[in-house]
């Protein structure tokens, strides 16, 4: 069943009233009518399940049939910042680490990032993407991309998360599950390089900062698929998968 992310707001006398973009994948995409149902997500700790009432140029309003507590958010609180990859990479990305469960994603310019030019157009459509997967994997919150940040002015901030992480094909000496092992970790932040990978100075830099090397395994991963897997590895240590 179709999901859509609501806000308090458009919920009033049991019914929900649906505006913007949303109206018109209802209407001309999935061509949903008045009869059909559809499930809607308060963002904060409630689904909905509603049978809709009215689908009109403008809005859609549908009346609650059934109200309950879906699946929680993990445990958890994930940030990847990842190193911008060239062409689509960002997008596979976002998509599978949003269905692990993540909560935000910050891109990030490091020195081997390729890409440069004007990132809005590709802020838009990232965020169109993170908005599709929610709705597909079914969460109850949608993960934030934060704006394009320099790797240093993360950790000039990195106090906000209790363990930040930097896989490094370099060091082999300990893995992801040896740190968090006894960690009682609610935010955890991991930093994933673009193709190339992290310089020698970002890896020292960011150990002054207190982010701690890891190794991933033996084998060295590709762009698209390090970060999800570090995600997974967390999730699994978290028992969140």
């Amino acid at each position: 069943m179709n999901r859509f992310f609501i806000s308090i707001d458009a919920i009033k006398d049991n019914e929900i009233t649906i505006s913007g973009s949303d109206v018109r994948h209802i209407r001309d995409v999935l061509r949903l009518k008045p009869g059909d149902k559809i499930i809607a997500v308060d963002g904060t700790s409630f689904e909905y399940l509603v049978d809709l009432k009215s689908v009109e140029k403008d809005k859609v309003i549908g009346e609650i049939v059934d109200k309950r507590k879906p699946l929680k958010e993990p445990s958890v609180s994930i940030t990847l910042a990842q190193g911008i990859p060239k062409r689509d990479k960002m997008e596979i990305i976002i998509r599978m680490t949003t269905e692990l469960g993540i909560k935000e994603i910050i891109p990030v310019m490091t020195e081997r990032v390729v890409v440069r030019d004007n990132f809005e157009n590709k802020m838009l459509r990232w965020r169109k993407i993170v908005l599709e997967s929610a709705k597909q994997s079914g969460r109850l919150e949608i993960p934030l991309i934060r704006e394009v940040m320099e790797f240093k002015d993360i950790l000039a901030d990195i106090k906000q998360w209790d363990l930040a992480l930097i896989p490094w094909e370099l060091f082999k000496e300990r893995k992801l599950s040896d740190v968090l092992k006894n960690k009682d970790a609610k935010k955890v932040i991991i930093f994933i390089g673009p193709e190339g990978g992290f310089s020698h100075n970002e890896v020292n830099l960011a150990k002054e900062y207190g982010v701690v090397p890891i190794s991933l395994g033996n084998r060295i991963l590709r762009v698209e698929t390090a970060g999800v897997v570090a995600v997974s590895l967390i999730m699994h240590e978290f028992n969140e998968i």
